[in-house]
């Protein structure tokens, strides 16, 4: 449906970018309508046909990993293209067409208006400069008919939810916007993203490494000693391929740390004995009493 209030958000290459074969002419922005002027150039007054042939829009659903990576998606269109059985000629293959005695052949009327003298499409014709006897079957002299095609987008890496590319199909073009889902592992913030990775207390106090789930791949992660619960850890160049520039974003690693519900004697007595030994204690700890000669847990 178009959206002649619209400005639609399209997609810009850079030069020496590398886009998929037969990716759209890609811009910063896409207006929705023609200019107007240019669509008249073709005779004294102009084709109005051509002005309200608007490209067709369709909406794409596409998975977090097929934005941020690329693909090539199948599409199937039905979109007014050259008809086919004729070529776009609008008379029956193997007939022939009739010359137009009323414009000569040029296509082109001229009109006297007193002093002026003004040209425009033949009404006989319609500015063929024939007239066809035996009509297409298929399209029925227009030239054009409604077909389905099943064509393949390549969809750019990158690309956000709400942007829009223009395709060629046929003798045709159309408008693609794209919606993006949403991913249970990943935040986007542009050319960045963002996942959580829950790591133990034993992880968070003495560091160590653990394995997050990258767009790409698996990512070991360095877990420095003492990490906080939120603290962030930057994985460079690991993020989505900057679409409106070079190079990729970045991942950043958000530290969850988990605090287990239930513990083991041994467990709960070795928290016992690490919360006799802390001194920077707002308030107090279950199990633990403070006493003249220091803190000491209620089992001692």
């Amino acid at each position: 449906v178009p959206e002649p209030q619209a400005e639609r958000h399209c997609l810009r290459a850079l030069p020496g970018r590398s886009w998929p074969p037969g990716a759209a002419d890609i811009e910063t922005r896409c207006q929705p309508h023609r200019k107007i002027f240019g669509e008249f150039s073709s005779s004294s007054f102009g084709d109005f046909q051509s002005v309200f042939d608007q490209p067709q829009e369709y909406v794409m659903e596409l998975t977090f990993n097929q934005a941020a990576k690329g693909v090539n998606k199948e599409f199937t269109v039905n979109i007014m293209d050259t008809c086919e059985r004729c070529d776009g000629k609008g008379n029956e293959p193997g007939t022939k067409v009739q010359h137009c005695h009323y414009c000569g052949g040029s296509g082109m009327e001229t009109i006297n208006t007193g002093p002026f003298v003004m040209r425009s499409t033949c009404r006989r014709c319609g500015g063929r400069g024939s007239i066809i006897i035996s009509p297409c079957v298929v399209c029925r002299g227009a030239g054009q008919a409604k077909q389905k095609k099943r064509v393949v987008i390549p969809v750019p890496a990158g690309v956000e939810d709400g942007q829009t590319v223009r395709m060629p199909v046929g003798k045709k073009e159309i408008f693609v916007t794209f919606r993006v889902q949403k991913s249970p592992v990943f935040r986007r913030d542009g050319a960045d993203i963002h996942s959580d990775l829950f790591i133990s207390i034993a992880q968070a106090i003495l560091g160590g490494t653990a394995r997050a789930q990258g767009l790409y791949e698996t990512i070991n992660v360095t877990i420095p000693p003492g990490v906080q619960t939120d603290q962030k850890i930057r994985m460079g160049g690991k993020g989505i391929p900057r679409i409106n520039s070079y190079g990729y974003g970045d991942h950043y690693i958000h530290i969850k740390i988990k605090v287990p519900k239930r513990l083991t004697s041994r467990q709960q007595s070795l928290m016992l004995s690490y919360a006799e030994d802390e001194t920077d204690v707002e308030g107090t700890v279950n199990g633990v009493t403070l006493t003249s000669s220091g803190k000491r847990s209620t089992g001692n």
